[in-house]
């Protein structure tokens, strides 16, 4: 994606793929064993599994494809849910890690409910309904991109980072483009670090408008509104290698609206925006003032 010489072609192509390759985010209404708040809890345990091995990003967001993209296509039963689960990520794990888990060790985490062979098979299964299409231009590739644009800010870029793994939890952001996920998360944490201009070079890196990015934005700080669900997340981003990023955003929005409130970004964003530029000037006013 940063080969200045083909940058044109290659995100002509990886829109393409990122559109091929998205779930049907209702695809929950075709499985009457399951719900939403089963696959955040299977993603929220994957999170901790992840950071257990220290893995690339890249691998968390691939498994959630490779997760909404089967369950798009397959009915399972809850009983099988955890194992489709596993066998993601260990796909996932082989395809972005240069050393991916052994099965062995995948079996290990399910407390071995599952043999090697089950979930050898069940990779076997995955791949063949997925058509061995593993392509998948994550949000991650579109954050690097966004942030060259913004002079790699690394406050920025942390937020964001947290903001797209909200999009591996919230129901109402699968399906979400990568993209326009990344585009979002660097909006959103631009906003609450006092940066509230989207300039046209951020727009143009990003490929979306502020406009674009509200809706999404939208859900990323009502879901941050809510009661802390999902601790793994929230856990790993309040660490000090993450700026506690995600302490710092609840904390932003709490001191804003109440807690479980929904709000409409579109309809506070003026005011938001102003209450940034008079503690911008204030600040200033009081340089200048001891100067």
């Amino acid at each position: 994606m940063m080969v200045s010489e083909y940058v044109t072609e290659v995100c002509v192509y990886l829109k393409e793929v990122e559109i091929q390759t998205r779930p049907n985010p209702s695809y929950m209404t075709s499985q009457p064993e399951l719900d939403w708040e089963k696959r955040a809890i299977l993603v929220d345990w994957v999170l901790q599994v992840h950071a257990r091995f220290n893995l690339l990003q890249e691998t968390l967001f691939l498994f959630t494809n490779i997760l909404d993209r089967f369950l798009s296509l397959r009915p399972i039963s809850v009983t099988k849910l955890q194992l489709v689960g596993i066998t993601a990520f260990f796909i996932a794990a082989k395809f972005e890690e240069t050393y991916a888990p052994s099965v062995a060790e995948i079996a290990s985490l399910a407390e071995k409910q599952y043999t090697v062979d089950e979930i050898l098979k069940a990779e076997r299964y995955i791949l063949r309904t997925l058509e061995w299409d593993l392509r998948y231009p994550g949000p991650m590739g579109w954050l690097r991109r966004g942030s060259k644009a913004d002079d790699c800010d690394i406050q920025a870029r942390t937020v964001g980072k947290y903001l797209i793994e909200i999009g591996c939890l919230e129901w109402r952001l699968v399906g979400t483009l990568p993209s326009l996920l990344a585009a979002a998360a660097m909006w959103l944490g631009r906003l609450v670090l006092g940066r509230e201009v989207w300039t046209p070079n951020l727009m143009h890196y990003s490929t979306y408008s502020e406009e674009e990015l509200l809706p999404t934005a939208n859900v990323m700080i009502n879901y941050i509104l809510k009661p802390i669900r999902h601790e793994s997340l929230f856990k790993k981003y309040a660490h000090r290698r993450y700026l506690k990023c995600s302490a710092f955003m609840r904390h932003w929005v709490l001191e804003r609206w109440p807690e479980n409130a929904i709000i409409d970004l579109k309809s506070e964003l003026s005011g938001l925006k102003a209450e940034i530029v008079h503690e911008r000037q204030k600040r200033e006013a009081d340089v200048t003032a001891k100067s």
